[in-house]
């Protein structure tokens, strides 16, 4: 018996290993039994014989490897891998404000909507064209912000295009 007046039920008369927490109650942490050791404890799934094992922390290249949270024994901790060049609002927000700028001086050439529809195709297209380019070799921040604004400045062609065709005049030709 302890001081509280009870004994764990698994241990009579040997005080649990934490004061105040019965191995009954939830949240309570179990008592050690004897002949038990933590590092016997299995550390990962056994998988089945056709998958090779997984190889340890030390030979995956690159990436911080997390430390496990111990509420499942999920064998060896995966690497974390962070995104080298992110993409940010700046970036974004300058490549958005260029592709706008280009669409309106497009759109400013144009002395009919025929022209204006066709220029605009032309001026979207081309900045598709930069923003793939910028997406695998350059800044991708600015690649999404021109390929959103060209797309904004194409729709509006397009609806400038579908107007007009409901009206019964197509432009396109």
């Amino acid at each position: 018996m302890t001081d509280q007046g009870w004994a764990a039920p698994d241990r009579p008369g040997a005080a649990p290993d934490r004061p105040g927490a019965a191995p009954d109650r939830p949240g309570a942490q179990p008592t050690r039994h004897e002949g038990w050791d933590p590092a016997t404890r299995p550390v990962r799934i056994t998988l089945p014989p056709h998958i090779p094992p997984v190889p340890p922390p030390a030979q995956w290249p690159g990436g911080r490897v997390p430390p496990p949270s111990g509420l499942i024994p999920s064998g060896p901790p995966r690497p974390v891998y962070r995104e080298p060049l992110p993409v940010r609002l700046g970036p974004t927000a300058a490549g958005a404000a260029s592709a706008a700028l280009w669409m309106l001086l497009f759109g400013l050439l144009a002395t009919t909507a025929r022209s204006y529809a066709w220029l605009s195709f032309g001026a979207g297209a081309a900045a598709w064209l930069a923003a793939l380019v910028l997406a695998r070799f350059g800044d991708r921040g600015v690649a999404v912000g021109i390929a959103v604004s060209a797309a904004v400045g194409v729709a509006v062609a397009g609806i400038v295009v579908t107007i007009r065709w409901a009206t019964g005049n197509w432009l396109l030709w």
